[in-house]
């Protein structure tokens, strides 16, 4: 049973979201409200509009014009407001809005187009361009013509480059919980958190929470779905008797990474990261592992080496990421090992098959 199958696809993560998708819905929504002011005005000032973290069907919101002023001074003005806006809150997508004058591929003469400048959270960005002619009010729009996009409307993606790099597409961002186990086996694991394998591994439409094994003797619980990375994170202290759990906590487009350790019931450890804080926050409480200090060191040393500007690249946020690879071997965002791909099975909670 795939556990999304019947789900209404308003009701999908977020994160299944692809950058062509929400450049797709910014334009169908952007584009009749051109037609209009070009009907009406003529022309129009330049504009932006955005696309929410969530949820998954994209839901565009036009900002308001900038007062009237030079066109040049218009424009960095909708850069600004929309600047504030991304600032303010993350987004996932985001546009600017552009009358301008451009001489089309293959022509010669000028023409009027609308230049929607789309940029994504992930570094994607495309110019979309709407030539467009105006006869007695009416308004015609010619074949869109897409080019590559400049990367100016976001901040700096600020995790380190492998991130992007070796996870599996996930354009906003990974938003996940995965709980570590050693001590007990994969069935005694399933059996603690109430759960049971499906026996399908997970492909390009996974399942709120999955399923694998580990070498070293690990296993890993992973959740998609945030309702049940709080339930697993509540049951884990309870569920370490005679065992050990090492939850991992990852919100990537909040910048906030976490690991917490727990032993035969207790809990024991915590350290986390909270990048909207600042880029060297770092958190600890009970007794870390001692390689919690090599960890942090080695960050350090990889931040002054890097090149970036300090505060540029949220190095910090791997502490905890690292943290967790180097006592389980396993990193949240790797897919391939020495030992060949963890390849994850779908987990249904054992009550939802009564």
């Amino acid at each position: 049973m795939d556990l999304y199958e019947n789900w209404n696809t308003a009701d999908l993560p977020y994160w299944l979201s692809t950058p062509q998708q929400d450049f797709a819905a910014l334009v169908a929504v952007i584009l009749p409200h051109i037609e209009d002011l070009l009907a009406r005005d003529g022309v129009f000032a330049p504009f932006g509009a955005t696309v929410p973290l969530a949820p998954y069907i994209a839901k565009v919101n036009l900002l308001a014009p900038p007062a009237r002023a030079a066109s040049d001074v218009q424009l960095e003005q909708a850069r600004a407001a929309l600047g504030r806006v991304l600032a303010a809150q993350p987004q996932r997508a985001a546009a600017i809005v552009a009358n301008c004058t451009v001489i089309l591929p293959g022509r010669t003469d000028p023409s009027q187009a609308a230049i929607i400048m789309c940029a994504h959270r992930d570094g994607t960005a495309e110019h979309i361009v709407h030539p467009y002619t105006i006869t007695n009010g009416s308004v015609t729009f010619g074949s869109a013509i897409t080019t590559e996009g400049t990367r100016d409307i976001f901040p700096p993606i600020r995790l380190r480059p492998y991130i992007r790099e070796s996870c599996p597409a996930r354009p906003v961002g990974y938003r996940v919980g995965v709980f570590l186990m050693h001590g007990i086996d994969r069935a005694t694991a399933l059996c603690r958190f109430g759960q049971e394998d499906t026996g399908m591994a997970e492909d390009a439409c996974p399942a709120p929470a999955a399923i694998a094994s580990l070498p070293g003797g690990w296993t890993a619980l992973w959740c998609n779905d945030e309702v049940q990375t709080r339930r697993f994170a509540a049951m884990s202290g309870p569920c370490s008797t005679d065992a050990t759990i090492i939850a991992s906590y990852i919100d990537e487009p909040g910048y906030y990474s976490a690991a917490t350790g727990y032993h035969d019931g207790a809990r024991i450890w915590d350290v986390s990261h909270t990048g909207q804080t600042g880029p060297h926050d770092l958190h600890t409480s009970g007794t870390p592992p001692v390689i919690l200090d090599e960890v942090v060191a080695a960050m350090k040393m990889e931040e002054a080496q890097s090149g970036y500007s300090p505060g540029m690249i949220d190095f910090y946020f791997d502490i905890p990421v690292e943290l967790v690879r180097a006592l389980t071997g396993f990193r949240y965002c790797q897919q391939d090992y020495e030992h060949g791909p963890v390849i994850f099975n779908k987990i249904r909670n054992i009550a939802s098959t009564a």
